[in-house]
Parts: structure tokens; C-alpha cells; sequence
């Protein structure tokens, strides 16, 4: 035993010394990543607070500047798994939402370029007796439809966020 432990006495300080490098950088690896989480997750939060306050049916574009950064320098990896499907889940929403809100621009501004060109016209019935009836081109007709649409969307994905809000720890 003592020929074992005087072989192995000129090893012994720096195995050890090693090893305690590697757990010293290790705990810091575990706290610089658990710092980067928590701002990473308050950054989306604002976010998402910030996409809120936008939906209130006027065809807002909604931020997604953190959550594409986060994707792409793979900090998204530190959030657990659930919290970042949902969240990816919710992301592609507003992602869909913007989409439809950039379509529905581009159709007013086809809209109020067609303004005074010969063409077809849809005749609206008045919802009340006293309102007259509307005469709608085909684009306007569309812009309504595509705005109705996005509103109803809004209103849904507003709510999907407020209840993640909820939902999910932020810390």
C-alpha cells in the first residue's frame, strides 16, 4: 500500500488540481447560463406584453426581434423543453398574424389604387332598414373580409398570450 501511495504521491496535486478546475468551471458554466435564461426570458416576456398592447384590432405588426434572436444564438436551448415548445408554438401565431396583417395592407393599398377605374361593383345589402346599400369594388370587398378576419384573429391570439403570460414562470 505505502509503494502505491508513493507512486501515485507526484499525481495526486494535479489530478486534484484538475478536477477542481473542471467544478469550478462547470458552476460557472450552470450560472452564466442561468443568468442568460432569466434575461433571455424576461426580454421575451416584455415582448410578448409589448404584442398585446398591439392587438387591438388594427392590424398592428406584432415584435418578434427576441425570439429571433434567441433562436439564433441558441439561447433558446436554456429555456426547458414545454415552456419553449409553447413558446415556439405561440411565436409561429404571431408570425401567421403578421403575415395576414402585411396581406391585408398590400389588398388596401391595391384597394385605393383601383379608386375611379371603370369596374365591377358588388352591391352590399344595409344591415338596417334606414342605412342605404353599398356599392363595394371586388378589392374593397376583399380588404373587408381579409380585415374582418384578422380582427376575430387578433382577438384570439391576444388571448393565447395573456394566457401564457400567465401560464409560464418568467424566472
Amino acid at each position: 500500500m505505502e509503494l502505491l501511495f508513493s507512486f501515485l504521491q507526484p499525481f495526486l496535486p494535479p489530478f486534484f488540481g484538475v478536477l477542481t478546475a473542471f467544478l469550478v468551471e462547470r458552476l460557472w458554466h450552470r450560472y452564466s447560463n442561468r443568468k442568460e435564461r432569466q434575461k433571455l426570458l424576461q426580454d421575451l416576456k416584455k415582448e410578448l406584453e409589448s404584442c398585446s398592447k398591439l392587438l387591438v384590432g388594427e392590424g398592428n405588426l406584432c415584435p418578434r426581434d427576441m425570439w429571433l434572436s434567441g433562436v439564433s444564438s441558441g439561447l433558446v436551448r436554456l429555456i426547458p423543453t414545454e415552456p419553449r415548445n409553447e413558446l415556439a408554438s405561440l411565436y409561429f401565431k404571431i408570425e401567421s398574424h403578421n403575415y395576414e396583417a402585411e396581406k391585408v395592407r398590400d389588398v388596401s393599398i391595391l384597394s385605393a389604387s383601383d379608386k375611379g377605374k371603370p369596374q365591377d361593383l358588388i352591391m352590399i345589402k344595409p344591415v338596417m332598414k334606414e342605412s342605404p346599400a353599398a356599392f363595394l369594388t371586388h378589392t374593397e370587398m376583399l380588404h373587408y373580409q381579409l380585415s374582418k378576419r384578422l380582427i376575430d384573429s387578433e382577438k384570439k391570439l391576444r388571448e393565447d398570450i395573456e394566457s401564457l403570460l400567465k401560464k409560464l414562470k418568467w424566472k
